[in-house]
């Protein structure tokens, strides 16, 4: 193993909740030197939780939307840098070749059966073979637990493993006058999830935040592509007191400064769900088609995770190809509100 170099680009271009869990590679480095120059490539929509992050110091956006000119001004942005070392810690083809065409001397990834699409033809360098699933009865294995195997390849220490998030003073000021209108720490009921899969009914939503709001605020959160999902769970909610509706209105940056103020988070397997246990925000986490040991908040002693998995479960698929998406829809409002009134 070579000594640590001085400059190192990390890929790991989305999703949000992915770009959260990685973000424990920025920080063993700087862990290790606060003088390593820490790069990270990512796409827009997760470029908040890197922008003015205290452990990377350069970020590159590559919006896909810019077609071919944009991705070439990002390899000339990067080859610019001159990083020593490129970590591939998306596993796609995509990520390995932006990795590689960055001109990095040192390219590192992963073995091969935890890659995709062939993109380990594409690194020079490879952490040592773990499963990625169970096998043989183990367990599966966190995704940060491997992310931190890149850290051990580069001869640093696994733990402590931390999530540094970014702060801001204008967030902070917009996250105190929310928590002054709700007049306590609220809970966030959070509506959405991008795999279709993961989602837990609206209307549901609706009865758990009524049920809550009788003990505490609660704060409905989403992103502005939730906003139609949760659409018959708000109009239930609509002048409903102690609920206050924040879906679509937040900035990632803003929601992160919510989440460390907040008194619990409850919703699906979602990006969300991971920014708000990396703010420290103690979870109660709704699971069906994933596995929560491989993508569960992190670190499970400090979160709840509810399932009721049938046979097929998990699956890890976007979209459920049951009759009956009984992961989800077994997952009674009275099992969530109990295990919700036990967290607090």
């Amino acid at each position: 193993m070579s000594a640590l170099p001085r400059s190192v680009l990390v890929v790991r271009l989305g999703a949000i909740g992915d770009v959260a869990n990685a973000l424990v590679v920025a920080a063993g480095l700087k862990r290790a030197d606060p003088s390593i120059r820490v790069g990270w490539a990512v796409h827009p929509l997760a470029e908040p939780l890197v922008r003015a992050n205290p452990a990377v110091d350069r970020v590159h956006v590559w919006n896909k939307a810019g077609g071919a000119g944009a991705f070439r001004a990002l390899v000339r942005e990067l080859r610019a840098e001159r990083y020593e070392l490129a970590i591939d810690a998306q596993r796609i083809f995509k990520s390995a070749l932006v990795a590689r065409w960055s001109r990095a001397p040192r390219v590192l990834g992963y073995d091969r059966a935890r890659c995709k699409e062939q993109s380990w033809l594409l690194t020079r360098e490879r952490v040592a073979a773990r499963p990625a699933a169970p096998s043989a009865g183990a367990p599966a294995r966190h995704m940060v637990e491997q992310y931190a195997d890149l850290l051990e390849h580069l001869g640093l220490p696994r733990a402590p493993l931390e999530h540094p998030l970014p702060r801001s003073s204008e967030a902070a000021a917009w996250a105190d006058a929310q928590l002054a209108r709700c007049g306590a720490p609220p809970i966030l009921v959070n509506v959405g999830a991008s795999k279709p899969a993961n989602r837990w009914r609206p209307e549901r939503f609706a009865e758990l935040a009524l049920a809550l709001a009788a003990r505490a605020p609660v704060c409905v959160t989403g992103g502005a592509a939730d906003r139609e999902l949760a659409r018959a769970a708000l109009e239930r909610l609509r002048g409903a007191p102690n609920v206050h509706d924040l879906v679509g209105a937040t900035s990632l940056v803003q929601y992160v400064e919510l989440a460390r103020r907040a008194r619990l988070y409850v919703g699906c397997d979602t990006g969300p769900m991971h920014v708000a246990a990396a703010a420290g925000c103690r979870c109660v986490a709704l699971f069906g088609p994933a596995d929560p040991a491989r993508t569960g908040p992190w670190p499970a002693a400090a979160h709840e995770v509810l399932r009721v998995p049938p046979p097929c479960a998990p699956c890890g698929l976007k979209h459920c190809n049951q009759p009956r998406h009984a992961c989800m829809d077994d997952l009674a409002v009275e099992l969530v509100r109990d295990a919700v009134l036990r967290r607090m």
